[in-house]
């Protein structure tokens, strides 16, 4: 059975030939099998069995070579990533046995499972990642279109009911064309049912979230967890400085997701700033995100 390997992770275990500029501290893989029936519009895995997720290119290799190399790595976790495939259910059980072999602790982030499932993999996986992506039920409409827009609400409740609260994660997507305040509410409610957040900007061809934007939604993030802040007006007109004195930058802007993951370039091409950052800031760096904010 082949398993495809995002090229960091391949680059980190020796499977591939390129430098590494910011090394993994997660493995990330990712079920092969043919055009996902999801069809996200922001997605290349909606066109056919595509090497590409996230403009990161995700090379196969046989999975006991995955299994034997990942075991003897200090990787701290394996993150398993499906399409919607045809028995994807049945593949994620079966990849989830083998890669417990490893003694990693192991993430899955899917289309929905059913209860059954996940009572199974809980076994072996101790986090789940919910794509719940766009943070309104119209914006989910448009840009997901097979899928009812309540459907994976439906399932982060479920996942957390098997799973328990702080394990089950609700990616959400900045940049699809909601404002701030509608970004907070999607937050607010994640972490009200006892979800955590990971923030993942919109990334396309021709199109980049605004750095500033991005920034907000991170501090507006942090504070929602952080601070019990209820309303976002204040971030939204722009009086941040209310906010900003004590915080840890390191904190808000570093990667959010399951214990032990960076995603080094997930969201950001090589060279650029990083989105998330998958490491601690340095202080030209956090210099840079206050002047980006407007924080003196």
């Amino acid at each position: 059975m082949d398993i495809r390997v995002s090229s960091g992770t391949a680059s980190y275990l020796s499977l591939q030939n390129s430098q590494i500029m910011e090394e993994p501290t997660t493995a990330y893989l990712l079920i092969p099998g043919g055009r996902c029936k999801g069809a996200c519009l922001y997605c290349p895995q909606g066109k056919g069995d595509s090497r590409w997720l996230s403009r990161v290119s995700w090379p196969l290799y046989e999975i006991e070579k995955i299994v034997d190399k990942v075991k003897k790595s200090d990787l701290e976790r394996i993150c398993l990533q499906s399409p919607d495939i045809e028995d994807y259910e049945n593949k994620i059980m079966e990849i989830t046995k083998r890669l417990s072999e490893t003694g990693k602790p192991i993430s899955v982030s899917s289309p929905p499972l059913s209860d059954e499932t996940l009572e199974e993999i809980a076994h072996t996986v101790d986090h789940i990642g919910v794509g719940i992506d766009a943070v309104t039920n119209d914006l989910r409409k448009k840009t997901k279109p097979n899928y009812h827009p309540l459907v994976f609400w439906d399932y982060l409740s479920r996942a957390i009911d098997i799973f328990g609260e702080k394990n089950v994660t609700a990616h959400l997507i900045v940049g699809m064309g909601e404002d701030l305040e509608t970004l907070g509410l999607a937050v607010k409610r994640t972490f009200d049912v006892g979800a955590e957040v990971s923030l993942f900007p919109l990334l396309l061809k021709d199109y980049e979230v605004d750095m500033k934007y991005y920034r907000k939604a991170q501090l507006l993030t942090y504070l929602l967890q952080n601070h019990s802040l209820t309303y976002s007006i204040e971030i939204v007109e722009d009086k941040i400085d209310n906010y900003v004195q004590g915080i840890d930058y390191s904190d808000v802007f570093r990667t959010r997701g399951c214990p032990g993951c960076n995603r080094p370039f997930y969201t950001t091409k090589p060279g650029n700033e990083h989105k998330n950052f998958p490491r601690e800031l340095n202080p030209q760096e956090i210099t840079q995100i206050k002047e980006e904010l407007g924080i003196k």
